[in-house]
Parts: C-alpha cells; structure tokens; sequence
C-alpha cells in the first residue's frame, strides 16, 4: 500500500510538473521569437519598404537619391536617350533586388546564430545580452544595406544626369 502510494504520489508530481515545464519553454521560445520578430523582421520590413518606395521611380521624371531638384528628361529626348534610362533603371532594379537579398542573408544568418546561442543559455541575462549582440549585428548589416544604396543611387543619379545631358536627338 505504502508503495502504491508513492508511486501515485511520484506520477501525480511529474503529471502536475510537466506541463509546467513545457509552459516554461513555451514562454521561453515565445520570447525568442519575439525577439526575433522585434528585431530581424521589423528591420526586414524597413527595408522591403525602402526598397518599394525606391523601385517605383520613373526614370524619366526624377532619379533615385534624396534630392528634389531633378530635372525631368526633355520632352525632345530620342529613342536611344529613352532606351538607354529604361536599361540603366533596369539595371538599378536588379542592384537594388541584389542588395535586399545579400541583407536578408546577413539577417537570416544573424538569427541562426542568435537561436543557436539563446539555446544552450538558461538565464535572462545571458538572453538579454545575446539580444543586444544580435541588435548590433541587424543595425550593423542595415547600416551597409543603406551606405550601399546611398552609393548605388548616387551613381544612378550620375549616369541619367550624363544620358540626359548627351541629348540624343
């Protein structure tokens, strides 16, 4: 009898504990993701959106850098002048599509590593510092995302500017 009863006793605590350790990761992986969602895709998203508002630009009305004083291509400007804007935006579009790309690998990359290391810590703590870790590499890759759009778009503003400036008549 006395044995029956530890035994209850024992499947009783491990039934009444189980669930509780699984609330516990559960809470544990809803903060990973939470983490993961508040830092990898709110930055994703930044630049999705950037990338929208950029390659939706008529080339023959404004180029792509933050400048408001562009001029629009002359009504007179030939087919070849019109086919070489269209090429060179072309061109920009894919640039552009490379650059988004080579960041969501860098973010993707980023939360492999983040996930990887957050498993084998058990303390906030050491969670919380990984998040910063993790926040610095996402700012650090965004960062190289828009220097090299900035330069991207400054070489497409250069080269309308010269295709507009040539004529072709």
């Amino acid at each position: 009898m006395r044995i029956r009863k530890s035994v209850l006793l024992l499947f009783l605590s491990l039934a009444v504990s189980s669930p509780s350790l699984s609330f516990a990761q559960s809470a544990e992986e809803r903060l990973i993701d939470d983490i993961v969602n508040d830092v990898i895709n709110r930055t994703a998203e930044t630049v999705r959106e950037e990338v929208r508002r950029k390659t939706g630009i008529d080339p023959f009305e404004r180029g792509y850098g933050e400048r408001d004083d562009y001029r629009p291509a002359p009504s007179d400007l030939g087919d070849d002048g019109r086919d070489e804007l269209r090429r060179l935006d072309d061109k920009y579009d894919r640039k552009v599509a490379r650059l988004e790309e080579e960041l969501v690998r860098k973010l993707n990359k980023a939360e492999r590593e983040f996930r990887r290391e957050e498993a084998r810590e058990d303390k906030p703590g050491k969670i919380r510092k990984k998040r910063n870790k993790l926040d610095e590499k996402v700012d650090s890759a965004h960062h190289k995302f828009e220097e090299k759009l900035r330069k991207e778009n400054e070489r497409y503003d250069r080269k309308r500017e010269q295709i507009l400036s040539k004529g072709y008549e």
